[in-house]
């Protein structure tokens, strides 16, 4: 049974609750961490996001039942690795048992910035964010198959805990007193996932958003990405082909980011503007094939 996003807050409010004077700086002394390193400063190299030690990381995946969702899956023994060698940017990889690209399951990449909203008529402001740069969940025991269908870009089929994630998100942002957490999805299923919490900056983008997960709803989120990604996604009154240009997106956690958010010029323009329409071009379908490929069946526009 799939669990929704207010669900997994409303749980791990509570067990963030029951973990307040957990000591986040343990370390299992593996590697170059170092147990007396100062956990309150954002710019130490010897824990993630200046925060977490390897051993605090692992307590606190089981402790969101991140453990027993990866077992349930089929991955056991999940081997942490954390790249810190960059003291502005941290990277986290999670691989099933040995250490290896064939076995990696998630890699997420961190780093602290500012985010100054773009509005002219006020003193700019920082607002101290999280920046996700990149995020990879996958199950790389599993294959694609005629029942698991790739979206572009995927090599193993995806865990499925994206709701979950979702909120662990959140409760990392709130933790590290951040104001929210910024991205900039590459791709145009990421950017139709990530919309579920992540505001994007753009009012014109958050209109194109809202008007491909309409799309997605009727014709079906694979069809509408390969689409996109086949050049076969058209903007319907224009006749143009529509391509997902990356933008940023922010996932609001503070009342005066949400507020500076909704004073942005952009986001004061007429509310009334007609949202695109989009059709996937005239016969053209992805077609998901036995051993795990995608075909595209050609159109007649």
């Amino acid at each position: 049974m799939r669990v929704s996003q207010r669900s997994y807050d409303h749980k791990f409010a509570r067990v963030g609750r029951r973990l307040r004077d957990y000591p986040r700086g343990r370390t299992s002394g593996v590697g170059d961490w170092d147990p007396l390193a100062d956990v309150t400063s954002s710019g130490s190299s010897d824990l993630y996001l200046g925060v977490y030690g390897d051993k605090a990381i692992m307590d606190l995946l089981a402790a969101y039942d991140v453990l027993d969702a990866l077992s349930a899956q089929g991955i056991s023994r999940p081997l942490l690795d954390l790249d810190l060698s960059d003291p502005f940017r941290h990277i986290l990889r999670l691989y099933q048992q040995v250490k290896g690209p064939q076995s990696l399951v998630v890699e997420v990449v961190f780093r602290y910035t500012d985010f100054l909203p773009n509005n002219e008529a006020a003193e700019p402001v920082r607002y101290p964010c999280l920046q996700l740069e990149w995020l990879l969940m996958q199950n790389p025991a599993r294959q694609f198959d005629g029942k698991h269908r790739p979206l572009p870009g995927q090599d193993h089929p995806p865990l499925a805990l994206g709701n979950m994630v979702m909120s662990l998100m959140a409760r990392l942002g709130r933790y590290l007193g951040v104001d929210g957490i910024i991205t900039m999805p590459a791709n145009l299923h990421s950017a139709l996932f990530l919309a579920k919490r992540f505001q994007p900056v753009s009012t014109q983008v958050q209109a194109e958003l809202q008007a491909l997960a309409k799309t997605a709803r009727r014709v079906g989120r694979f069809q509408i990405v390969w689409a996109e990604h086949w050049g076969d996604l058209l903007v319907r009154d224009a006749k143009k082909v529509y391509r997902w240009t990356p933008a940023t997106m922010v996932f609001p956690m503070s009342t005066r980011l949400k507020s500076a958010l909704d004073a942005l010029d952009d986001h004061k323009a007429d509310k009334t503007r007609s949202a695109p329409g989009f059709v996937i071009r005239s016969g053209v379908k992805a077609r998901p094939l036995p051993d795990g490929q995608v075909a595209r069946d050609p159109g007649t526009g």
